[in-house]
């Protein structure tokens, strides 16, 4: 094994692990809102449940990001690019993801740093009711998109060895997968 896929493999392992560990993140949120459910008819509604669920959910869904690109499930006109050859689909690729998609992404990251940075300073809280942290959740942004640029660049590296040997270095899902 050459250094690209022992680069990749790791990159791919984070992207995985990230993406099924923030996943039971959804157990609590769907607890939290069945509660609010709950309690609302039951007594009165709660000031924190809403912004739980949204916090729980918005974490879930930016980390995700990641195993997302690494399965290939982000957006993609498929009706076009599904019918080109695997040489010309690398191509596309390797041009989007070096002139789109890492530079876009690397701003991103930039900016939602400063972002975040600003919220800890000012020891931001959301703006509701109950008034939670934001910096905490705030972290969450430049966190997914360095997962996500750290995964495009996985991306790119195996469409440019997909290039190099011939053959296709990037996720196939299994056969008994349903998508």
């Amino acid at each position: 094994m050459n250094n690209i896929d022992r680069i990749t493999k790791v990159i791919d392992k984070i992207s995985v692990l990230s993406g099924k560990a923030i996943s039971w993140l959804i157990i609590p949120m769907a607890g939290v809102l069945v509660w609010e459910v709950f309690i609302r008819y039951a007594y009165k509604p709660t000031l924190w449940a809403v912004d739980m669920a949204t916090i729980f959910y918005g974490t879930h869904f930016f980390i995700a990001g990641a195993m997302t690109l690494y399965l290939g499930k982000h957006i993609r006109t498929d009706f076009f690019y599904g019918n080109w050859s695997m040489k010309t689909q690398c191509w596309v690729d390797v041009i989007c993801y070096l002139f789109l998609f890492l530079p876009g992404m690397v701003l991103f990251v930039w900016l939602s740093w400063d972002f975040f940075s600003e919220s800890w300073a000012l020891r931001e809280e959301l703006m509701t009711t109950w008034r939670p942290p934001a910096y905490p959740y705030k972290l969450v942004i430049p966190l997914s998109g360095f997962l996500i640029v750290l995964q495009g660049i996985s991306e790119l590296l195996k469409c440019i060895q997909t290039l190099k040997t011939g053959v296709d270095h990037r996720y196939k899902p299994e056969a008994r997968e349903l998508t």
